[in-house]
């Protein structure tokens, strides 16, 4: 765009009203509705596209995130920035939010030539296919080239960032902000010294016999039935939304008003399917829960993917994993699978779904172990990124890591370093916003207890009645109205009290196994 354009384009908006701000907005508005399109064909591609449109659809999110980008470092927009953040008084939280947002994300489009952001598209669309298709034939060799390419691009894309310390910190700040290794490290570690013990007690106590879950099959009809059921029942708007299967379980979709999540389906065993879709359903609940006046600014996003997880968490596990629920959804499980549940009792299935046993599987795993999952994937990425770690020996080094976090190894690929799709999509960094979401749950479910429990709600009463419009709506107030006004931390603390720490999710995982497993 020429310089006369842009005085010319200045001078328009200026007759017309538009101060810089607003000016900043509507442009701003393009950049979402790009965004949006580009999430509408992610989720095509992942649930719908035929295999041979791949090429295609490689192009045309190519292209459209080369447009995306070239509007984003469009030198207006920074011109318009530095004068709205000039003329911003800070009275405004809302406009102070947005514009420390379009900041943030304008100094890391400048960073980035649009001619890399166009690769990386491009090479995203190809390399999730080729994903797909090794994990489905079980052979990491198909998907090996595309890896080591799309390592390359993230390193590339970490040293266009810029870093301090380590390279792997630039990819843990693009999930969340100002998530660095020296501060993941002491976290793990602290939370890998109170699991490794709880696990080898339960490992020691009486076995909690399940058998009665293998003894037939679940027929994919009734987890679909079920799925959809519960999903709705906890609040998610099926006219604003649907539900889908493909081969990893996501949340995507455009806005509030099309929000889409899918899970997949095991004739062996249900857990996978109903808590994948109450995993999904949370992050759904969010999207729905988005301020509307805020809709196509940066505010009005979720905060961050640590929140974001902190609601699929909730509901997926202290909700969704409690006794109260077990016995309110008791007989949704007799209707889709009667010969099943025969003889099934409320406190059977809460046992079962809460079983404590390392698996291979980190969607399926359960609470007590979830975190070790996640310790391996940021152990493997930060070898990954800083080149430790060769490509040829991924696989191999996988298994490794499991055998000695866990004590069990994988039999094949399709359940050890082919499980997640987060590689093929680039997203190296994001793995540990899945252990910040389970601090975050609990911190969050403590303090709507502490509120709802001073109204007179008990939530496990509520919970026993299907009532949970009480949860959500504490969650709608204290987090998804919220938008990202705030910074991550500040959502925290502005709704709990408290900056975010640890002790509540270790509490409520020992009470909640102790009783279980007769620990406490």
């Amino acid at each position: 765009m020429s310089t006369f354009f842009r005085k010319e384009e200045r001078q328009w908006t200026q007759t017309n009203g538009m101060g810089a701000y607003e000016s900043l907005m509507a442009k701003q508005k393009d950049i979402e509705t790009i965004g949006q399109i580009s999430g509408l064909l992610g989720w095509d591609q992942e649930v719908m596209m035929p295999p041979k449109a791949a090429p295609l659809r490689a192009e045309q999110m190519a292209w459209l995130s080369k447009t995306r980008h070239r509007l984003m470092i469009d030198p207006e927009m920074g011109d318009l920035l530095s004068q709205a953040e000039n003329e911003n008084d800070g009275k405004d939280p809302v406009r102070s939010g947005n514009l420390r947002l379009v900041r943030d994300a304008y100094d890391k489009a400048t960073k980035q030539p649009s001619e890399f952001v166009e690769r990386m598209a491009r090479h995203k669309s190809k390399s999730i296919v080729s994903w797909t298709e090794a994990r489905e034939k079980n052979d990491f060799s198909i998907f090996r080239d595309d890896l080591s390419t799309m390592i390359d691009l993230v390193r590339e894309l970490a040293d266009l960032l810029g870093y301090e310390n380590e390279k792997y910190d630039a990819l843990l700040d693009l999930y969340e902000s100002g998530l660095t290794v020296a501060r993941l490290d002491p976290l793990f570690a602290g939370l890998r010294d109170s699991s490794v013990p709880l696990i080898q007690s339960v490992n020691q106590s009486e076995d909690n016999s399940n058998d009665w879950v293998y003894r037939h099959e679940w027929s994919i009809e009734g987890q679909q039935k079920l799925s959809h059921a519960l999903s709705e029942a906890v609040g998610f708007d099926f006219q604003a939304g649907r539900r889908d299967e493909s081969t990893h379980p996501f949340c995507g979709g455009a806005n509030p008003d099309d929000v889409r999540w899918t899970t997949r389906y095991d004739l062996k065993e249900p857990w996978g399917a109903i808590f994948g879709a109450l995993h999904e359903t949370g992050h759904a609940l969010y999207e729905q829960g988005r301020p509307r006046n805020l809709d196509f600014e940066p505010s009005g996003h979720a905060n961050g993917l640590g929140v974001h997880e902190s609601q699929s968490r909730l509901w997926e596990n202290q909700v969704g994993r409690s006794l109260a629920f077990c016995e309110w959804s008791l007989p949704m499980w007799k209707e889709h699978f009667p010969k099943n549940m025969e003889g099934v009792t409320a406190e059977m299935l809460w046992r079962a779904i809460n079983q404590v046993e390392p698996s291979l599987i980190r969607v399926e795993s359960d609470e007590a172990t979830y975190n070790l999952h996640i310790m391996i994937r940021y152990e493997v990425e930060k070898l990954l990124i800083s080149g430790e770690l060769e490509i040829d020996a991924l696989p191999d080094a996988w298994d490794d890591m499991y055998e000695r976090y866990l004590g069990i190894r994988s039999p094949d690929r399709k359940q050890g370093v082919l499980q997640d799709i987060h590689w093929s999509m680039g997203a190296f960094g994001y793995f540990p916003t899945y252990t910040l979401g389970n601090l975050y749950s609990a911190q969050l479910l403590q303090a709507a207890r502490n509120d709802l429990e001073s109204e007179g709600h008990t939530l496990e009463d509520d919970w026993k009645e299907g009532s949970f419009s009480p949860l959500l709506e504490w969650m709608r107030t204290n987090v998804h109205h919220r938008g990202s006004i705030l910074t991550p931390a500040d959502l925290i603390e502005e709704a709990t009290g408290d900056a975010p720490i640890p002790e509540p999710f270790v509490d409520y995982l020992k009470n909640k196994i102790g009783i279980i497993y007769g620990l406490a």
